[in-house]
């Protein structure tokens, strides 16, 4: 059994190495950082092809990051994951509750994970209003104001595998635990009326010489969307900004919620960016 473990290690880190320019051009990596990354990826023998651990530079820091999937898989590979407990949420109560119907957002979650020899489980409870992300005007972000419980309940999942394997996991973080890191800070503003749709809002807009407004595309950082974020506006092809601007505009219409924080930047300077590429053909 533990030589076929070893194979299996040396397989996947001849797999890493292999790969390893298609892992740099996929991470945006280069020099220590591709090093690093790399490391990490052998050490977990998770694949940073399929997503399962993925790297983002983030406030001049190296954040390495996996799906809620690969460190569920790290925790069974270590051989002392006994499964965990359910997920459970609470409200301003504290009464802590199996399912959560309540149209608001729940205060917290906790889940507990068992290992080999501990006693109980291995309990970690996630605050909502520490994790949740939110807009520049401090709304719920996408997946945060849609399915609220299941957000936090990955952080909290996150957590207890964390404290349960801290040394198989160690400086790897979820999404969802990482998604306020690349949060705007929230403007002071007074109430104001629900936002109409954005397509209505463009149609009674005043008219904009967008031309006099000057982008510089090279250097701005998308801040939104688990595929687009923490990369570079040009990273991706003029075909992929048309995909995104029909999915948020398609979004708009079917919610009747505007456009707004980082995905309102982003399609602004999308579209500008858009229109420039074809001007230069």
């Amino acid at each position: 059994m533990e030589n076929q473990i070893v194979v299996k290690e040396q397989n996947h880190a001849v797999y890493i190495d292999t790969n390893l320019q298609l892992i740099a051009n996929q991470n945006k990596l280069s020099g220590a950082d591709l090093q690093n990354f790399a490391i990490q990826c052998k050490r977990t023998g998770l694949d940073p092809i399929t997503r399962q651990i993925y790297a983002i530079p983030m406030q001049g820091r190296l954040t390495i990051m996996a799906s809620i999937d690969g460190l569920r898989l790290v925790a069974e590979r270590s051989g002392a994951y006994e499964g965990q407990t359910a997920p459970q949420w609470c409200g301003e109560d504290g009464v802590w509750k199996d399912v959560w119907l309540e149209k608001t957002p729940p205060k917290a979650c906790k889940v507990g994970v068992y290992k080999t020899k501990f006693r109980d489980a291995l309990i970690a409870i996630a605050l909502f209003d520490e994790y949740a992300k939110k807009d520049r005007y401090g709304k719920l972000e996408f997946m945060w104001g849609k399915m609220p419980a299941l957000m936090i309940a990955k952080v909290a999942e996150s957590l207890a595998l964390r404290k349960a394997f801290p040394n198989e996991m160690s400086g790897i973080f979820s999404t969802e635990e990482m998604d306020q890191a690349t949060q705007e800070p929230i403007k002071d503003a007074q109430p104001v009326e629900p936002p109409k749709s954005f397509i209505q809002k463009v149609k009674d807009a005043a008219p904009v010489d967008k031309s006099k407004i000057e982008y510089d595309f090279n250097s701005f950082v998308i801040s939104f969307g688990r595929k687009m974020a923490g990369k570079k506006l040009t990273d991706f092809t003029v075909n992929d900004h048309k995909g995104m601007i029909k999915y948020l505009e398609d979004g708009a219409a079917k919610t009747g919620k505007q456009i707004d924080g980082p995905a309102l930047d982003y399609y602004n300077i999308a579209q500008a960016y858009i229109k420039q590429t074809k001007s230069k053909r």
